[in-house]
């Protein structure tokens, strides 16, 4: 483990239209339980008092994330002697990441799965770990968040400044575009429809590619590359398989232009009635379950390269000459996004790739 680490140590059966409902009936009960949130077991010696706490999931419960998650709670529970128990609620049972913050804030929810892009709400800086092109590779994306910056960040002050703090990061993936045509550099994307996520800092950078970023729902993207609405998207290699989006388009480039960061954080009020001893333990432990995920993503990534291949889609991966050229027409965004607000931020995440 890296020395910064170590210091730092049923629901989908009912129809739409009663999701809702079935959400906030659990919430309900989670909140009339919360009362319930300490309580006592025998033990040889007496009474042993028994903390129970909740953990929201917007994944599905077989992600590599969160098989992580489960095993951070399974350890939880024994490296504590069955004292602390945290009940796992996946799939957005509780809700969606944002509220779901929103509830932890105010008690309800002692621990969330987010992720970077939402947290950036809380912590601005987070939007430059989300620039394009910024990791040379998931080496040096791993290297910038095990390390002081990423570290710094997940414990800091911005973090306890929302009552908030992080227990680890979860390796999101790396994303690339896929096409009917290959794309081998910016050249290849002048004036393509590309589907992004509604966000200025994707669409800035499918600009600066010169291309024309298109805001679509994640539900409507295969749909439009089937009749032609959009020309390309991007996502995950993984989620390209998994969706079945090589159907539509089975040329995908591994440029890697962003970099996903999942989080596990946790409320700094449950945090408060814990003793030392048993912090100590979840940190160490949620830190561990990262290492544990890595290793579920990369062999989920490896897998979905064998399958790809025996589905004929093509899976390209540019030569540095190629990226460099990716590189260099999206580096302005760096320092035009929000007017420069976190180029300092930036030059420090470029800096550790060369170290």
């Amino acid at each position: 483990m890296p020395p910064a680490v170590k210091q730092a140590a049923g629901y989908r059966n009912f129809p739409e239209r009663n999701r809702f409902a079935v959400k906030k009936y659990v919430l309900c009960m989670m909140l009339a339980a919360s009362a319930l949130l300490t309580g006592c077991r025998k033990d040889g010696g007496g009474a042993v008092p028994t903390v129970t706490l909740t953990l929201a999931n917007n994944l599905p419960a077989d992600s590599c994330t969160s098989r992580a998650i489960d095993w951070f709670a399974g350890q939880v529970k024994e490296r504590s002697g069955g004292r602390i128990e945290i009940q796992v609620y996946h799939d957005s049972a509780l809700g969606d990441s944002p509220s779901c913050l929103e509830q932890m804030q105010y008690g309800s929810i002692d621990m969330v799965k987010t992720d970077e892009a939402v947290m950036a709400n809380y912590v601005p800086d987070y939007y430059a770990f989300a620039m394009p092109y910024i990791y040379q590779d998931t080496e040096h994306f791993r290297k910038v968040h095990e390390g002081d910056i990423g570290m710094g960040l997940l414990r800091g002050e911005a973090m306890a400044a929302g009552q908030m703090y992080g227990l680890t990061y979860y390796d999101g993936g790396s994303r690339g575009f896929f096409s009917k045509r290959q794309i081998c550099s910016p050249e290849d994307m002048k004036g393509m429809l590309v589907r992004v996520q509604g966000s200025r800092l994707m669409m800035a950078m499918v600009e600066a590619l010169g291309a024309n970023p298109v805001a679509l729902e994640y539900d409507q993207i295969f749909g439009e590359l089937q009749t032609g609405g959009v020309a390309a998207a991007e996502n995950s290699l993984v989620n390209y398989m998994q969706d079945g989006f090589y159907e539509a388009a089975p040329c995908f480039i591994e440029d890697g232009h962003t970099r996903n960061a999942d989080m596990l954080v946790m409320s700094s009020v449950i945090r408060a009635k814990l003793s030392e001893a048993d912090l100590k333990m979840i940190d160490e432990t949620a830190l561990e379950s990262w290492e544990y995920q890595q290793k579920l993503w990369d062999e989920a990534e490896e897998q979905t390269r064998r399958e790809l291949e025996d589905r004929q889609a093509v899976v390209y991966m540019p030569d540095e000459q190629e990226m460099d050229a990716f590189r260099s027409a999206c580096e302005p965004v760096w320092s035009s996004y929000d007017d420069g607000a976190y180029i300092d931020m930036i030059d420090r995440i470029v800096a550790a790739g060369r170290m």
